[in-house]
């Protein structure tokens, strides 16, 4: 593993400078699996904040579903929590700009731990969600009852990546936005270069929403990494 002082000095990734304020936040994020899909820039544009734009690739919008296990969660200067630093999580994002610095947005953000959507509420300002997310194995499913949402999968084999432009277009995003009393906020957070890999994985179900664009067909590109050091720092309004 690496320290934080060789995380934040592996910079070559990065898009724009790191934040001079002191970090406030570590963890890491663990069988990370993210199914992408392209999507019509008319689906999502009147769902994302007027303030930031739509990013493109080839000019098509792009939504990810990102499942990830956090474990080692901590606040600088403090360890681990049990109980609190390790648990699952789910977001459906997309890719937009905002003053030149590219990052994401979040349709939606779950977890399996309640007290997780009340401290990320409460502290660190994302809207977390409740929903009943079980790993066994390489197994996961998830529901969440209130929005319909539904994930099972199956991870299979991995295999070597050589990674295109694209494939570093949808991984290297280091800010995410996010609305804050009417106004964008952005978490700036900072890791080493994805070690991505080519994943065989079977999905069993799957059903979520990103603006217009229904989640419930599969994915146009698939990505998967092992594990990920990741700093994060306290958010700005921009």
């Amino acid at each position: 593993m690496a320290s934080i002082k060789q995380i934040l000095n592996s910079t070559e990734n990065r898009q724009y400078a790191l934040p001079e304020r002191k970090w406030k936040y570590y963890q890491e994020w663990h069988h990370t699996v993210f199914f992408h899909w392209e999507v019509p820039v008319y689906f999502l544009e009147k769902y994302i904040p007027k303030d930031l734009q739509l990013d493109t690739y080839s000019s098509m919008a792009w939504v990810s579903l990102v499942s990830f296990e956090v474990k080692n969660m901590r606040l600088r200067y403090f360890p681990p929590l049990p109980y609190i630093s390790n648990f699952e999580e789910i977001n459906i994002r997309t890719y937009v700009i905002k003053d030149g610095i590219p990052g994401i947005y979040l349709f939606s953000i779950e977890t399996n731990k309640l007290i997780e959507v009340l401290f990320s509420r409460l502290f660190i300002g994302l809207p977390y969600e409740k929903a009943e997310i079980e790993r066994s194995g390489n197994h996961l499913t998830s529901q969440n009852v209130k929005k319909n949402h539904l994930l099972g999968f199956k991870i299979g084999e991995t295999a070597s990546l050589q990674k295109t432009d694209l494939d570093l277009w949808l991984s290297e995003r280091h800010s995410l936005y996010e609305m804050c009393n009417g106004k964008i906020c952005r978490f700036d957070i900072h890791h080493k270069e994805w070690e991505l890999l080519d994943l065989n994985v079977k999905i069993q179900d799957i059903w979520y929403e990103a603006g217009q664009f229904i989640i419930n067909t599969y994915p146009d590109k698939i990505h998967y990494a092992e594990r990920t050091q990741v700093v994060l720092w306290g958010k700005v309004q921009t």
